[in-house]
């Protein structure tokens, strides 16, 4: 089995600070208008058809679309890729596809292990972590490409293969381990906006349509002690919490369009990533439980590695889902254990605190 890493940034850049004994209200909006939003499948030399938008395209081929984020500097992609991005904090993102199953899951793994040193694996031992595309019944499968006692400046690659009835998708994070350890979860922020197109659909359908302004916008208040960060364009609000001997946690806001996968599916995706086995029922205790706070239902997880994770110590993710119409909140706590559940009833007052314009 392909491990991943813990797939949420830890150290992020602090932009200011908090006193102690003061709670500031923070009002924030997404604007997908702003970002790189169509990006889709290139014609057969990696253009789009003359007299068609990419728009076009993706709804004529019935493929996919997605989002990047705003700060991604889009590449010129070339011949084998259809798009191409970098990270401001480093690193790399590619998307390329082929046709049918792209000569094979295992071959496609087992040749980025080799790149990686990685010993190859049987056929049965590649499996990937799903990730369901909402609004399908598709998915995609998460890979660690990278060993897990690899330095902070060796190379490395996540990627998410999203197979499909007659062409396979590659996405690709490259770049030092240290980076994707810290970066990992802006890209699985990414991954969580590719949606398939329909063949018969219209380019608005083909590409998710943003939600109204007001379905955009969140005011959140954070407790003390929380600093404002920069996290990711992706986020509608992000925080960082400095714990004893270099402990950090992070926690992240992100809307994402849409129902955005089942509860389960985001539950073991979280998981995956403090290396916890999957659940197997929407009915086991461990998925979480509901709960009614002022903007609507929420479900609220709960998870802590079952070995060390993070500079030898145990990791956690706490998170709350929250559905709103035509979006999916996301609420994550995540970080050294310890830290995390100290903050646990910080974390539930702040997501309690979220509410929305009319």
């Amino acid at each position: 089995m392909c491990r991943l890493l813990l797939l949420a940034p830890l150290s992020l850049c602090v932009l200011g600070s908090c006193k102690d004994n003061e709670i500031r209200t923070y009002k924030v909006a997404t604007d997908s208008a702003s970002g790189n939003s169509a990006a889709v499948p290139a014609g057969p030399m990696g253009g789009v058809p003359k007299g068609e938008t990419a728009q076009d395209d993706a709804a004529r081929s019935g493929s996919v679309v997605w989002q990047a984020a705003a700060d991604w500097k889009q590449e010129q992609a070339g011949q084998f890729l259809t798009a191409a991005y970098t990270l401001p904090g480093g690193g790399r993102v590619t998307i390329s596809k082929l046709p049918g199953d792209g000569g094979g899951l295992a071959a496609n793994i087992n040749r980025w292990r080799g790149q990686m040193g990685l010993k190859p694996l049987a056929d049965k031992e590649v499996s990937g972590q799903p990730l369901k595309i909402a609004g399908s019944d598709a998915e995609i499968l998460l890979f660690n490409l990278t060993s897990e006692s690899s330095a902070d400046d060796a190379d490395g690659i996540l990627a998410g293969v999203l197979p499909l009835k007659s062409e396979t998708w590659y996405f690709k994070f490259t770049g030092p381990v240290g980076v994707l350890k810290k970066s990992g979860g802006i890209f699985m922020e990414f991954l969580q906006t590719v949606r398939k197109g329909g063949g018969g659909a219209s380019a608005s359908t083909a590409n998710p349509a943003p939600a109204s302004s007001s379905a955009k916008k969140i005011h959140v208040t954070p407790p003390a002690g929380w600093t404002p960060s920069e996290g990711s364009s992706m986020r509608a609000a992000s925080f960082s919490i400095a714990g004893p001997d270099g402990t950090s946690a992070d926690v992240s806001v992100v809307p994402l369009p849409g129902d955005s996968g089942s509860v389960l599916s985001n539950v073991n995706r979280w998981r995956s990533q403090v290396q916890l086995a999957p659940l197997d029922s929407e009915d086991d205790p461990a998925l979480g439980k509901k709960s009614e706070i002022p903007a609507g239902e929420i479900f609220i997880s709960h998870m802590v590695s079952a070995e060390p994770v993070i500079n030898g110590k145990k990791a956690a993710i706490g998170s709350a889902i929250l559905k709103r119409p035509g979006m999916t909140w996301f609420f994550k706590i995540t970080g050294d254990a310890s830290l995390v559940e100290t903050n646990l009833e910080k974390f539930d007052t702040f997501v309690r605190s979220a509410t929305f314009p009319e």
